[in-house]
C-alpha cells in the first residue's frame, strides 16, 4: 500500500482545508477521539520506564541543536541529499513505535470519515510514534518516499515551548508554528514538492503520526 500513488486531488473536505501543502485541523470538538488520545498518553506516561529512550541525550547542548534545526544546516543537507526521507539518527527522542494504539487508528479512521467525507477510497497507517523529552528533536527530512498526507496529533503541556518547522516549498521561507497547550493537530501534504520540517521540543511533546493516502486505483 505505501508504494501506490495517491491522488492529488481527493474528493473530499481535505482539497478545501490542505490547499497548500501544510494545514491546522481543528479537530478538538471530537470528545471520543480526543478521548482515545489522552488514554494514550496517559498510558505512555504511566509506562515511560519501559519505552525505548536509547536514542535520548539528556547532555545534548541546546545551542547544538539550535545549529541542527536551522536554515544553514538544511540548506547542507539539500546540497548533499536530492530528498531526505527519514531524518534517522538525526533525532533526540524517546521512541514508542511498538505500541499499537489500534482503538486510538480506528478511533481517528471514523473521525475522518465524518470531518472529510471522501467520495473515494481512504487510507489510514501509522506512521511516526515520538516522545520529544526536554531537549527532544527531530531532524530534517521530507516523508517524500510515501505518497499523500500526514497528520500529527501533538500534544503539549505548556504553549511556546516546542515548535513544527517546514521549509515552504512555493515561498522558500522557514516556517515555525509553535504548539499550544494540549492537543495540537498538524496535517501537510508529501506529494507535491518535498516539504522538509523538523520538530523541537524544550519540554515533554508527544506525538501521534498518521498516513493518509487516496489510491488512485481504489474507488470507494
Amino acid at each position: 500500500m505505501l508504494n501506490a500513488a495517491s491522488a492529488r486531488v481527493t474528493d473530499s473536505k481535505l482539497d478545501d482545508l490542505a490547499q497548500g501543502h501544510f494545514a491546522i485541523l481543528e479537530l478538538h470538538d471530537r470528545k471520543e477521539f480526543i478521548h482515545e488520545l489522552d488514554a494514550a498518553k496517559s498510558y505512555l506516561i504511566e509506562h515511560r520506564s519501559m519505552l525505548d529512550t536509547s536514542d535520548y541525550d539528556t547532555k545534548l547542548p541546546t545551542s547544538e541543536i539550535e545549529s541542527r534545526l536551522s536554515l544553514n544546516n538544511l540548506q547542507s543537507i539539500q546540497n548533499s541529499e536530492t530528498s531526505r526521507f527519514v531524518a534517522g539518527p538525526d533525532a533526540n527522542q524517546i521512541k514508542f513505535g511498538n505500541i499499537r494504539f489500534s482503538t486510538l487508528t480506528q478511533k481517528l479512521a471514523v473521525t475522518l470519515e465524518s470531518l472529510l467525507k471522501p467520495r473515494r477510497k481512504m487510507r489510514l497507517f501509522q506512521s511516526g510514534r515520538n516522545w520529544y523529552p526536554p531537549n527532544g528533536y527531530m531532524g530534517w527530512h521530507t516523508n517524500a518516499n510515501v505518497q499523500g498526507f500526514r497528520l500529527y496529533c501533538s500534544h503539549a503541556p505548556v504553549s511556546q515551548r516546542s515548535y513544527f518547522r517546514y521549509l515552504d516549498p512555493v515561498t522558500q521561507k522557514i516556517e515555525t508554528s509553535w504548539d499550544s497547550a494540549g492537543w495540537n493537530f498538524r496535517c501537510f501534504r508529501t506529494d507535491l514538492e518535498p516539504l522538509w520540517h523538523c520538530v523541537y521540543s524544550e519540554t515533554d511533546r508527544i506525538s501521534f503520526g498518521y498516513g493518509l493516502m487516496f489510491p488512485i486505483d481504489e474507488e470507494k
